[in-house]
């Protein structure tokens, strides 16, 4: 069970109430744009949320005051101790510091607590948001890979290949991070 808290935000399991708020997001344009679906139903949320609901892989991000989720965490163990990591947030809360500071718990749960060797994230370089987040969470860009993948296709069902970048963060680049950078990271956790 996964209950982590900050001054802000609450990091926790899905709950099956958590439907409404993830749809507010899920079904929009912005959220899928960069991202390998296409904008979310309500039946697509209501499958995620019974595929996530209890898992300790999917993290719920909670604004404490307005009791509403406004994010999404994910994270795989890959070989070698290896994790990635990926993420979702309601385009209304950007700005606003609520992905760094969930990420910043993520990051130091799968070091600390699953002691991870390494974590590794992708995304398309014209998503500018998510590699800026990536940089300010101390990754490294380690490549760029041209037409990497294709998520959607144009109109007369062609893929469209995008780039990716691809950034990764070993645990002693973890550990070296002032202590200032990792202060949210001070949680309770339950």
């Amino acid at each position: 069970m996964i209950f982590y808290e900050t001054e802000r935000l609450i990091l926790r399991n899905y709950k099956q109430d958590d439907i409404d708020d993830l749809f507010a997001y899920m079904s929009s344009d912005y959220t899928a744009l960069h991202e390998d679906f296409d904008p979310y139903n309500r039946d697509d949320c209501e499958k995620a949320i019974d595929k996530w609901y209890q898992n300790d892989y999917y993290w719920t991000v909670e604004l404490k005051s307005e009791n509403k989720l406004i994010g999404s965490l994910n994270y795989s163990k890959e070989d070698y101790e290896t994790y990635e990591i990926g993420y979702d947030f309601n385009e209304s809360y950007t700005g606003y510091g609520y992905a760094t500071e969930s990420c910043m718990i993520l990051l130091n749960h799968i070091f600390t607590v699953n002691h991870g060797r390494r974590v590794i994230a992708g995304c398309n370089e014209e998503n500018v948001n998510s590699y800026r987040l990536l940089e300010r969470l101390g990754f490294r860009r380690e490549g760029l890979f041209r037409e990497d993948v294709s998520f959607k296709s144009d109109k007369e069902g062609n893929p469209i290949y995008v780039n990716s970048y691809y950034y990764g963060m070993l645990k002693r680049e973890w550990d070296l991070l002032p202590v200032s950078a990792k202060s949210v990271t001070q949680v309770v956790l339950m």
